[in-house]
């Protein structure tokens, strides 16, 4: 008996390392390589603003970012494990998403099986993948959370004496409010989840315990947030650029433009995988109706008709559809394929588990084949690293190599079409904390006095250089510094909100600065009073 327990001990032990090794080749397949790219817009101004708070600077009270703080000092913290390199947001992009993976995979697991479980895992993190867009968003951290709170939830049903996972749950509802607000769909639905089940079980005393506890998790993370940016005299600010305009950036709501962007999610995410999770919506909502909520897997369900609904809303609420907005579709997408997995395995191969050591060595075998590109990228770092031990192993752009070369540590340079990842790998400082300028996106009081504050900041501490980063899908967005080429291109005014003072910001780089080199297609203007 000993021996039969030792064995299978060891048999479930290897496969518990084999599936994690798994879920690693399947999170490192997603994740950009710092060696070879940059992030995104996002991704690149909240690495700028990370590596300020390495330098004591306060976001929102010195820098101007609409996201909630979190995801700054998450990138401070990848930034400070690895001493100023990309790499170690990359290590921290790919702990979020392997912790999520085991959560998921256990909750999956323990209510549906193994090859569920690994079916769920599998498409959650390929249509993250998706949608990541070069990673470190906001939504894409939040994940983690989100994953955190199904297991709490899970737990509290199953415990429902034990207050700390509801707990768990109004924690991770803080974390990811601190995030970006709109990503608490998951957190919703549990709430809503909660409410229903009281309904139908009249037990109202554990309802109301579970909303103190829950609401007490909240307050646990957001109460230090909030002392501290009070304390550091940037509250009202972090409020007025996270709450206030994003409430109004979002003021534009129409129908039309969240049905494009559910159209856009699902065509982005992919049509197969969105159509077989309709598909486990649809079942869900059928076996609830059959089941009246009584089995644990029908409850657990119920989080997911609840939740994704909510996460359609929110993800597409501004109407605006930038693909990563969608990240958070990734949990039910992945969890309603696993239960679809779940009723064929059930309705047509019920002792199909004994199986699933072969299907997850498979998986270890084609997870590394299907991508090709990747490992080989990963494989050059490898053998950078082993050729030319002290190297740099982060992208550095020419216009960044330019900078570097033509100013000093101390100099100000200024992005003119919000590119702060140039500032970040340039080492450079911006001396306006109003990046996104001449975007200021809402035509309100709040946006005026940011343009005028970035104005007189531009004017009163000019920087040494201006570079002139427009990308060609925001041609029609942001007027170019060059007079020629501006007329060459009429901006889009219905669509976009600029700022009052354009024309002054304009008038005063014409009569400062002057264009003295073109790097990588970008042009190059220095303060004419700097020139020899």
């Amino acid at each position: 008996m000993l021996t039969q327990l030792s064995s299978r001990f060891r048999s479930e032990s290897l496969s518990r390392v084999i599936t994690f090794l798994w879920m690693g080749l399947l999170a490192m397949g997603i994740l950009s390589n710092p060696f070879f790219s940059y992030p995104g817009r996002d991704g690149g101004i909240f690495l700028y603003v990370g590596s300020l708070i390495l330098k004591g600077r306060i976001p929102y009270l010195e820098v101007w970012e609409n996201k909630g703080p979190l995801v700054f000092y998450i990138n401070a913290l990848g930034l400070a494990l690895s001493g100023g390199s990309r790499w170690g947001i990359w290590f921290l992009e790919f702990l979020f998403f392997f912790c999520a993976g085991v959560i998921g995979y256990i909750v999956i697991k323990r209510l549906m099986g193994v090859i569920p479980a690994l079916a769920g895992t599998l498409v959650w993190i390929i249509t993250a993948g998706n949608v990541l867009q070069g990673g470190n968003f906001s939504e894409e951290y939040s994940l983690l959370f989100s994953f955190i709170a199904i297991f709490g939830f899970w737990k509290s049903l199953e415990h429902p004496q034990k207050n700390f996972y509801v707990l768990l749950v109004g924690i991770s509802l803080g974390l990811n409010i601190l995030l970006r607000p709109n990503n608490i769909s998951m957190q919703a639905g549990a709430a809503g989840t909660y409410f229903i089940l009281t309904l139908f079980s009249k037990e109202w005393r554990i309802f109301f315990k579970r909303v103190l506890w829950y609401a007490i998790g909240v307050l646990v993370v957001i109460v230090p947030v909030v002392l501290y940016f009070s304390a550091q005299g940037a509250l009202t600010e972090m409020i007025n650029v996270v709450l206030v305009f994003n409430f109004q950036y979002s003021d534009g709501f129409n129908l039309v433009g969240v049905l494009d962007g559910l159209k856009s999610a699902s065509l982005a995410i992919g049509v197969i995988y969105v159509a077989i999770a309709i598909l486990g919506y649809a079942f869900s909502l059928w076996y609830l109706i059959k089941n009246r909520f009584n089995a644990s897997l029908g409850k657990f369900l119920l989080i997911l008709l609840i939740g994704w609904p909510i996460e359609a809303i929110l993800s597409a609420l501004s109407g605006r559809n930038y693909l990563h907005y969608f990240i958070g579709w990734a949990p039910y997408v992945g969890l309603l394929c696993g239960y679809t997995v779940y009723l064929l395995l059930r309705r047509f191969a019920p002792n199909s588990d004994k199986y699933s050591i072969f299907v997850l060595l498979a998986l270890v075998v084609v997870t590394p084949v299907s991508n090709r590109t990747v490992w080989k990228n990963y494989s050059a770092v490898l053998a950078q690293m082993r050729s030319s031990p002290n190297s740099e192993l982060d992208y550095r752009d020419p216009v960044a190599s330019y900078i570097m070369e033509n100013t000093s540590p101390q100099d100000k340079v200024f992005v003119w079409g919000f590119r702060p990842i140039i500032n970040f790998v340039s080492s450079r400082e911006s001396p306006v904390s109003f990046l996104p300028y001449p975007l200021i996106h809402v035509d309100t009081p709040l946006g005026n006095h940011w343009a005028d504050q970035f104005y007189s900041q531009l004017t009163t501490d000019p920087p040494a250089l201006i570079v002139n980063v427009i990308e060609p899908a925001d041609r029609e967005r942001i007027p170019d510094l060059d007079p020629i080429v501006r007329k060459e291109y009429k901006i889009k005014r219905k669509e976009v909100v600029l700022a009052p003072n354009l024309q002054d910001t304009l008038d005063f780089i014409e009569q400062n600065y002057v264009r003295i080199e073109s790097v990588n297609g970008y042009d190059i203007y220095r303060l004419k009073t700097s020139i020899p």
